[in-house]
């Protein structure tokens, strides 16, 4: 079995083949040999039983006459016949009467004990036959034959034998003959089944060895691979195109997934540089285009510029709307930063609401002048979510690579202390890193931006100032003053609480910051005579909690014997546009307790919803809308957003005073308070 499991196809197919047309041919040529032979035999046989048979009648006159000349005659006659060796006549005691030849097999005892002719003995070379010597009785006459019946006639008597022997050599030849020709016929047998096993072998094998070929290059991983429709069977050919079309099949699926595979890899390497949300590179993807740029600064001397955008007022919409419509508008921001950068500046995301540029081949007046025009698209950009509209602000920092730069980790500090020095300066600028010795400290570093990180509100280190609200003519009331806070940094310095606010994310937080300054200030003004009115910031989580802050400073005003009157909350104009749902409940509730309304920071977003909010002042930053729009265009503007007040009855203030010029023209343009430096600067609200 083992000699079998290592035999080919073919050769198995061979041996199919050839085993029995071997058994076949073995069984022909021996029968056709078995069959020569004995006829061979039968057919010396029969001479020699002819020639005893012939011999015996032909020798009864021999014997019974003892003529010796006779009887040699008569065995010289059979001895000239082909193939006899020898002959003898015998008496009937068994006595020789008469013997010529050679013989070699006679024994008289088996000769006289024949009674017909038959072959009585042989050897390799001899085949001895006898037959008896019979006398008739003699008939003379028909005339007694019936007296002869009737008496009897007498038997025929055996008075002597014959004996013949016949050499076989003659047949031995045609023996070998016989066997030649069984053999010939056996070879020929055996080499016409060998050819038909052979093309029986070759063409099942073929084509079996074609499959098994192309089997092993698909195991291989050739999966292009066909073999020939030509076998000779139907069957074959059946199984030929089914695996043609197996292979097919396997080949367009390997095809397929191997697409798949490769649209996945490309997805996933895609994915890896790119921010899912915008589609624009992510940081891993900017920092690696940075250290390339730094290399390039240092070798080739190209010089580019790093832009760091970081949103203003994002977390606003963020946390009223929700991270649905901060996702939609960070990729608003993301299409509008697209469209107005140049087609080989790099533009990537590399924060929640941070983005970064790098600007190739850029001079700093146009580094500059780009960054501008960013800043001033994202500031008018207006977004709407479900009735709402929200502004948002970037501020831009600015660090020139001109190989100067150690490193790219450098110019990320860098670029982030001019992004931080822009959010410190109001917001919504943009700031050109400058080297100086306090360069290398990162945002947090500043001992302003140390105090609230841990989200942790810092009142040992808060104070409120008051700046007075003045009328712009004599028969309004005066004694107005609003309420700053203020943040003291490690040195003793006093800070605006803009980065404070900002480094806070809880909403309650804020709300209790706002609950501290409502309370600390009706405590401070209930101990002070010249203050008839005061003024109170509002943030978004006040706007949003009416109740617990309202209720509050209700209490607050009742235990410090303070009238209701004497508030004005101060809410900013970009809040109404934002939550006016939200800002027109807390305006009515506050309303109804007897408190005042003020919007700030008007620029023409809110003017439509003026009269829906009944706001008891508006203040227009007449600084702001010069810086926005020019001189002229901003005075234009702020001339227009009193004469809207006017038409509502609404007062209007000026707030951000400080240039001398404006201050003079602020009653032709219709204000009616003035706020600033140049008018009043703030001052400590003490006991």
């Amino acid at each position: 079995m083992s000699l079998l499991r290592k035999l080919s196809l073919r050769q198995r197919l061979l041996l199919v083949g050839l085993l029995p047309a071997a058994l076949l041919a073995t069984c022909i040529a021996g029968l056709f040999f078995w069959r020569g032979t004995q006829s061979i035999d039968a057919a010396l046989d029969d001479r020699g039983i002819a020639i005893v048979s012939f011999l015996a009648p032909a020798s009864e006159y021999a014997v019974i006459s003892g003529n010796r000349l006779t009887q040699m005659g008569l065995l010289q006659a059979v001895l000239d016949q082909p193939d006899v060796t020898g002959a003898a006549l015998f008496d009937r005691d068994g006595g020789l009467l008469a013997v010529s030849g050679r013989m070699e097999l006679v024994h008289p005892g088996l000769v006289t004990q024949t009674e017909h002719p038959r072959n009585i003995g042989r050897n390799t070379k001899r085949i001895g036959y006898a037959a008896p010597v019979v006398a008739e009785p003699l008939v003379m006459n028909d005339v007694f034959e019936p007296q002869l019946r009737q008496g009897g006639a007498s038997e025929p008597e055996t008075i002597g034998w014959v004996y013949v022997e016949l050499s076989n050599q003659a047949i031995e030849g045609r023996k070998q003959n016989v066997i030649l020709t069984a053999l010939s016929l056996f070879i020929v047998g055996l080499g016409l089944a060998g050819l038909l096993a052979s093309r029986l072998a070759s063409s099942v094998g073929k084509p079996l060895g074609r499959l098994v070929e192309a089997v092993s290059r698909i195991g291989a991983g050739d999966l292009d691979v066909s073999v020939a429709d030509d076998a000779p069977s139907d069957e074959l050919r059946a199984l030929q195109r089914g695996f043609n079309n197996m292979a097919l099949s396997i080949a367009q699926a390997h095809h397929n997934l191997q697409a798949r595979i490769d649209e996945a890899t490309s997805k996933l390497a895609y994915q890896a540089l790119h921010d899912p949300l915008t589609g624009l590179p992510n940081r891993r993807a900017f920092e690696q285009a940075l250290e390339t740029a730094v290399t390039r600064s240092r070798r080739s001397g190209d010089h580019a510029t790093l832009c760091f955008i970081d949103l203003d007022r994002f977390k606003i919409v963020n946390d009223s709307c929700g991270h649905a419509a901060g996702d939609e508008l960070l990729q608003n921001i993301a299409r509008l930063i697209r469209q107005r950068v140049r087609t080989g500046d790099l533009i990537s995301r590399i924060g929640g609401d941070e983005f970064a540029l790098i600007l190739h081949e850029c001079s700093p007046a146009d580094a500059r002048g780009l960054a501008e025009s960013l800043r001033e698209v994202v500031s008018t950009y207006r977004f709407h979510w479900e009735e709402r509209r929200f502004t948002v602000g970037a501020s831009i920092g600015l660090v020139r690579i001109d190989g100067r730069t150690s490193s790219a980790s450098d110019l990320l500090v860098a670029a982030d202390l001019a992004c931080y020095a822009a959010k410190k300066a109001g917001r919504n600028q943009v700031v050109e890193h400058s080297a100086e010795p306090a360069g290398n400290r990162r945002k947090t570093d500043l001992p302003a931006a140390s105090m609230a990180h841990s989200g942790v509100i810092p009142y040992e280190r808060l104070s409120l100032f008051k700046q007075s609200i003045r009328a712009l003519d004599d028969g309004l009331q005066s004694e107005w003053y609003e309420v700053l806070l203020r943040v003291s940094d490690t040195t003793g310095g006093m800070h605006s609480p803009i980065e404070l606010l900002s480094s806070i994310e809880s909403p309650d937080t804020l709300l209790e910051l706002d609950l501290w300054v409502a309370e600390h200030a009706c405590r401070l003004i209930s101990r002070q005579s010249d203050i008839r009115q005061f003024s109170l910031n509002l943030g978004p989580a006040t706007i949003a909690n009416p109740q617990a802050y309202l209720s509050r400073l209700a209490s607050l005003l009742a235990e410090t014997e303070l009238s209701p009157s004497m508030v004005i909350l101060e809410c900013p104009a970009r809040l109404t546009e934002q939550a006016p749902e939200e800002c027109s409940l807390f305006f009515e509730q506050a309303h109804q307790i007897g408190m005042r309304i003020a919007i700030e920071k008007l620029d023409g977003g809110a003017t439509v919803l003026l009269p829906s909010l009944h706001p008891d002042f508006v203040k227009v930053s007449l600084k702001t809308l010069v810086e926005s729009f020019g001189l002229e265009a901003g005075c234009n503007v702020a001339q227009a957003l009193c004469g809207m007040a006017a038409a509502l009855s609404i007062p209007v203030i000026a707030s951000e005073v400080e240039d001398a010029l404006l201050h003079e023209s602020l009653s032709d343009y219709g204000f009616n308070y003035a706020q600033g430096e140049l008018v009043a600067a703030p001052v400590p609200l003490t006991n």
